[in-house]
């Protein structure tokens, strides 16, 4: 995994996991979810601040998921 895209993981984690905190994990993975996809598509591709990439999108998709998927686990919401 390159570093680009371990960052857009840990951003995807990290989202998720402030949100589960202070509202919910239903919250958190949404908004960890539509921070990858905005910065995809109104930073990168809108404001044409980068480059918009379907695998960085995945990647933060997927550290949100997994964070969702263990809070699950360890909690039991």
């Amino acid at each position: 995994m390159s570093k680009d895209k371990m960052l857009h993981f840990i951003a995807g984690l990290c989202i998720t996991l402030f949100f589960s905190i202070v509202i919910s994990p239903v919250w958190g993975v949404l908004f960890g979810i539509a921070g990858g996809l905005a910065k995809e598509l109104i930073w990168d591709k809108w404001l044409k601040k980068g480059t918009p990439e379907l695998l960085d999108f995945l990647a933060t998709a997927l550290g949100s998921l997994l964070t969702f998927a263990l809070l699950l686990v360890f909690t039991r919401v």
